[in-house]
């Protein structure tokens, strides 16, 4: 990871923001390449969990690695357990 990450992760976990730093940081965000699209699911999204579901159901046949699995299993079970504002994505 270069020195940018390191620093966004550094600042963004000082502001409080722990799970996103840590994404950056150790998570699949760690290996993002300079100018790489990406899409972010927030549990606030209603449709965040299905739409991880689905992505689980699609690795799973693609031979995806277990603890990937896993991860994105345990993001659905913390996106359920938020207890914050959820709505449909705008």
């Amino acid at each position: 990871m270069d020195d940018v990450m390191k620093q966004c992760a550094k600042l963004l976990s000082d502001a409080g923001y722990r799970l996103l730093a840590a994404e950056i940081e150790h998570g699949s965000l760690a290996s993002l390449g300079k100018d790489e699209p990406m899409f972010v699911l927030c549990a606030r999204d209603r449709l965040a969990p299905t739409a991880i579901q689905a992505w689980i159901n699609a690795a799973r046949v693609s031979n995806v690695p277990d603890h990937k699995l896993e991860s994105a299993h345990q993001t659905i079970e913390a996106m359920n357990a938020w207890t914050g504002d959820r709505h449909y994505p705008d």
